[in-house]
Order: C-alpha cells, then structure tokens, then sequence
C-alpha cells in the first residue's frame, strides 16, 4: 500500500467512523420528529446556546452584561431579539474572546474571503463531525451511499496535478485549474470510464465543464450532481442537467457554521434539523448555529440575500438564494443595482455571462455565446438590462472563452465582479 492511501484510509476512518454514525443517526431521528417537538428542542437547543456563550466566552460574558442581560434572560426563541447582532467585523477582532474552550483543543477554519481577508474561525472534531453527518444526510436523502462512485471538481488538485483517485472514498478527484480544451478528451474519456453515480463542485466549475463539453459534442452520464460554495444560476444549471444529465440539488451554507440549507425535490431548500436558527430581513439574515459550541455565533448578520417560498407558512421554506447584497452595480447616481441574474433569463442561445465594472455607471458583460447566438439576441439582453439598470449606464459587450471567466484564487465564480471600493 502506498503512503497516499494509507493517508487517505486513515482519513475515511476518522470522518467517517463511529462518532459520524453516531450524529448522522441523530440527524435521521429528528427528521421524523413532529414539526411541534422540534421547535420545543429547537428553543431548548438555543437557550443552551446563549448560556454556553454567557458562562464560558469572555466575549460573550462582556457583551451581554454590556446590554443588561443575565443568565436568565434568554428562555425562548422570542427571546432572541434582547440579544444584540453581531457581524464578520466584530468577530475577526474578537475571534479568541469568543472561544468557550482553551485554544488548544480546537483549530482554525477560514471563510472563502470574497469581501476581503478570510475569515477566521474556529472548530473541534465534534463540530467537524457534525457538519460531516448534515451534508451526507443531504446527499443520502437524494440516493448517494458512502462508497458510490463519485467526481470531484473542487479545488483540492494544484495546477500540476489533474486528477487523483482516492480509492478509500472511491472519488476520483480532478482539478478545475485544468478544465479548458487542451485537456478535455481527456478527462471526459477518464469521467466515462470512470462511470460515477455522483458529480459534486462549485457550480461554475461545474459549468465550465459542460460548457466545454457542449462546444465539442460531448456528453456525460451522471445521476446526481451536488452544487455547494456559491450561488447556483439557472443558466449554470439548465446546460450542466442537459450535457450530464443529471439532476442538480444545491446545498447552501458558510464555513461560520451558522447556517445550512438543502434543496430537494420541490425544487425549494429546507433547513436542517437542529443546525441552526435564522431569522430573515430584506436583505441578510439573522443566524444563530447550534452545532459549534466551542466557537458560538449567536445572532451573526450575514449578507446573503434569501427569497422565502410563498407557501413557507411560517416555516424556514427558501425558494431561491438570490447571493450577497454587495453583488451589485453601481449608478452614475450612487444607486446600487442587486440581483443581476434577471436579465438572463429567457436569453436564447447564452451559454454563460460575467459582468464587470470598473467605474461608476459603467459595465463590460463578457459573453459566451451559444451557436446562432444573434444580433437579436445581444439586443434582448441589453434590453433586459436596461430595465434594471435605466439609461445613463453605459454598458458594452464582449464575446470571450470559457477560460476567461473571471474566478477567485479558490475557483469561485462571481455574476457580477465589481473592483470598486464599496462605501
């Protein structure tokens, strides 16, 4: 046996030995509770939280003597709003004070940094374990089993590697840095022999591919795709089901731990049980996550824009995740312009789109066009634009390559690239 699989074996036993069994079997109880039991644990759940914070973090213990609140003062959800919210800034300079367990029994995770400098935070193994057993719940609720074929497009490969197959896990690994035309055949030819049940990436990976692939005639077989990391477009997501023929289902969380939700048939995302609390606004939410008590965020801001189901009823139902609030454009006004992804809908014969903006009241939308992409249709989406944006935005056109879309050192595909400094 070679040093890379014991490495990997190793691994697979640790993720997924007796303690994930353990949560995942936690996590499938309380999904058959009655809704009414699982608020009342759902209440207990973060009334413990809040306590955790108040006894055992420094932060914590300041910040709500701070505001006049004692032990006793949270013992129900509708309590939630006597705590005070805090955010990414309050927590990248507080990071160690919030800690409820000395340093040396937990280690460090980042967030994907795309406003700034990363994130850090901090987990245990049973934080790890848990995050572990609520995505293969996910996964398991749409038909993958842990030893199921499975393609991997996230960036765990370098530049100098383009594939590795991890014969513990039965993944076999590709890297995104190596997903343009000079190595396409090959690594359909590998997927096809390969013949996995499951595609997991980013979505834009996840689309640069089959972009290529339908520019070339080419097609893959793949059951199940699962998305995660970033927002899933309808236009990522109408040309990956067509050329992998696979269904997408889309996972949406943050490396904070403070916030999960899945999608499933109906197309909506739905909570997980027992993950976290959240509490929705016009344009970012309110979250408290229960399943790290060593690093507690408890009422963290976080600026995602989420649009609820109609027929939600009161229930934690998502219809769409609409992205961040600062994926925007900006007016010669000052006005700021969200949610871009509208005016792509109904494109015929777009394969991908990417605005950038480097001055006020000015865009450049780089194209990849389909074949028999028209004049008609440039203008339909200029159109489209024009209703979002109104007159006085100058917007200009390109037609570029797959390759050239513009991604973050980790891979991430934004809709709109904006370089410049938000006030």
């Amino acid at each position: 046996m070679t040093y890379r699989f014991i490495k990997d074996l190793i691994a697979y036993n640790i993720k997924f030995g007796s303690g994930f069994e353990k949560e995942l079997k936690t996590i499938l109880g309380l999904s058959n509770l009655p809704k009414q039991e699982l608020l009342e644990l759902k209440e207990k759940t973060f009334v413990k939280q809040f306590q955790n914070a108040f006894q055992n973090s420094k932060f914590y213990n300041n910040l709500y003597q701070s505001h006049g609140l004692s032990i006793h003062s949270v013992k129900s959800l509708s309590d939630a709003n006597k705590l005070p919210i805090i955010n990414k800034t309050i927590v990248k300079e507080n990071a160690l004070a919030i800690l409820t367990r000395p340093r040396f029994t937990v280690f460090k995770a980042y967030s994907s940094g795309t406003t700034g400098t990363p994130l850090r935070v901090y987990r245990n193994f049973s934080s790890t374990i848990k995050e572990y057993a609520y995505g293969h719940f996910f996964q398991q609720m749409h038909g993958y089993q842990l030893g199921d074929p499975v393609v991997s497009l996230r960036g765990v490969l370098d530049r100098n590697t383009l594939s590795y197959f991890d014969k513990s896990n039965n993944v076999l690994y590709i890297s995104s840095f190596h997903l343009g035309t000079d190595k396409l055949a090959e690594i359909h030819k590998m997927i096809t022999d390969f013949q996995p049940k499951v595609i997991k990436a980013y979505p834009s990976s996840m689309h640069i591919l089959a972009t290529e692939l339908y520019k070339a005639n080419l097609e893959l077989n793949i059951p199940l795709a699962f998305t995660s990391s970033e927002v899933l477009h309808d236009f990522q997501r109408e040309i990956i089901e067509k050329v992998f023929h696979t269904k997408i289902f889309d996972w949406y969380g943050n490396a904070e731990q403070t916030v999960a939700f899945g999608q499933f048939a109906d197309s909506y995302y739905h909570e997980f049980p027992l993950y976290s609390h959240t509490e929705f606004e016009d344009n970012h939410m309110i979250t408290t996550g229960f399943i790290n008590r060593v690093f507690p965020l408890i009422r963290y801001k976080v600026d995602d824009v989420i649009q609820l189901a109609p027929t939600s009823n009161g229930t934690c139902v998502v219809q769409k995740i609409e992205g961040r609030d600062d994926d925007y454009v900006i007016l010669k006004n000052g006005q700021q312009i969200g949610r871009l992804d509208l005016a792509f809908k109904k494109v015929n014969r777009l394969l991908a789109a990417q605005i950038i903006q480097n001055v006020v009241g000015e865009i450049k939308v780089n194209l990849i066009p389909d074949k028999g992409f028209t004049v008609l249709d440039n203008t339909q989406l200029e159109q489209n634009l024009r209703a979002l944006l109104g007159n006085d935005c100058s917007i200009k056109f390109e037609k570029i390559e797959t390759q050239e879309l513009i991604r973050s050192s980790k891979g991430k595909f934004s809709l709109v690239v904006s370089q410049i400094e938000k006030i």
